[in-house]
């Protein structure tokens, strides 16, 4: 907290001072969010500062790893390193065109926070100039990414003696700002905070080892749109090796804000990686209900679960529940979707192996049929 003649700033960080990204060649400590304490203006909601970048504005995230116009970005290797706040996969994810693999190795390395292919934004309460309720920020940047999805291209993430805790995501302040003669006043609240250890909605193989601790995977059936197509060849396919380690629940929003009771988590745990029963969620696979399956494959070996785990599925490519008629002589004849069946219903198929053990419960929420006509039974 910095107290100012002419602005107080009630700081709150979820985070260590501010350290400016530079290298991995060796073990470094690295912040992702950026916080300006600027004496003399105050903060501009209607101009945040370009992502990488910080002219004053208070508040900033640098966190990408391979951005394409390298401000600031991560290589795709942490060695001995700490991380406190958010490390963004996105332009990695996104940048088809080029040849740099598609991978992320973090090993004997400390992540307070977590790990996502999402691009990081914020949320607040405050009206604009026409007294319209704004909620959200993005920090956008202007550096290309193909849109498409590239069935195949899967996110590689290997994580080896570290541990992601899923504790320090979050940057959130209150700025009050007051002028010597004309009093001026903002009280908004900006929060951060991208899901569990691990939130990524790209076709990943994660590749847990060697006593690494992480409270929370999440995955989900991201973009699917690609107008080439058309065909039941393809699937999003995510696959989990847990081996000589521990994944245990997580937490959802950001712990010590103000602005939410504590029983707001992913689960119901006052912290990361404290199962207290059912609903306290370690795993969760959620498909998007977009025209492909998503197929989940869960490997533990020698490891522990601690937590609940979430299965999410719903029908593909236009599949019909209920059935219709196809050659119009009003009787139900099909229930559409994929010729293959198989490529019509998602998958979670989880093996516990080598003395492992799950303390949690299954949790499923799936679509079914009223009746099948042309669809094989299991």
């Amino acid at each position: 907290m910095h107290s100012w003649k002419k602005k107080l700033v009630v700081s709150q960080l979820a985070l260590a001072c501010t350290l400016a990204i530079t290298s991995q060649a060796n073990a470094t400590t690295y912040d992702t969010w950026t916080y300006y304490d600027n004496p003399v203006t105050a903060l501009d909601w209607d101009h945040m500062d370009k992502a990488g970048t910080v002219d004053g504005n208070y508040v900033n995230y640098s966190g990408f790893v391979y951005y394409n116009n390298t401000n600031g970005d991560f290589d795709q290797s942490f060695n001995g390193d700490t991380v406190n706040g958010t490390i963004s996969t996105y332009y990695l994810n996104h940048d088809y065109a080029d040849s740099t693999a598609n991978q992320l190795d973090i090993s004997n390395s400390v992540i307070h926070g977590s790990i996502t292919s999402l691009k990081p934004g914020g949320y607040y309460d405050r009206l604009d100039a026409d007294s319209d309720l704004l909620v959200g920020y993005d920090f956008y940047t202007d550096a290309f990414v193909d849109t498409n999805w590239r069935d195949g291209d899967v996110f590689t993430l290997n994580i080896a003696n570290t541990t992601i805790d899923d504790d320090y995501e979050a940057f959130y302040f209150t700025d009050s700002y007051k002028d010597g003669d004309v009093t001026k006043h903002t009280n908004e609240t900006f929060d951060t905070s991208e899901g569990v250890a691990v939130n990524l909605d790209v076709e990943s193989n994660i590749n847990i080892s060697n006593n690494s601790r992480i409270a929370g995977i999440a995955l989900s059936q991201g973009n699917t749109y690609n107008e080439t197509y058309t065909t039941e060849s393809h699937t999003w396919d995510n696959n989990i090796s847990v081996k000589d380690s521990t994944v245990t629940s997580g937490s959802d929003i950001i712990l010590d804000s103000d602005t939410y009771v504590k029983t707001g988590h992913f689960g119901n745990s006052s912290e990361p990686s404290d199962y207290t029963g059912p609903g306290d969620v370690a795993m969760s696979f959620t498909d998007s209900g977009s025209d492909y399956a998503m197929k989940n494959n869960v490997y533990f070996s020698n490891s522990t679960l601690m937590g609940d785990v979430a299965f999410n599925s719903t029908w593909n490519s236009n599949f019909d529940p209920n059935g219709h008629d196809s050659n119009g002589d009003g009787l139900k004849d099909t229930n559409g979707g994929w010729t293959d069946d198989g490529l019509n219903v998602d998958e979670l198929n989880l093996t516990l192996d080598n003395g492992s053990k799950w303390v949690g419960q299954a949790i499923y929420n799936v679509a079914e049929t009223s009746a099948m006509y042309d669809v094989a039974t299991n």
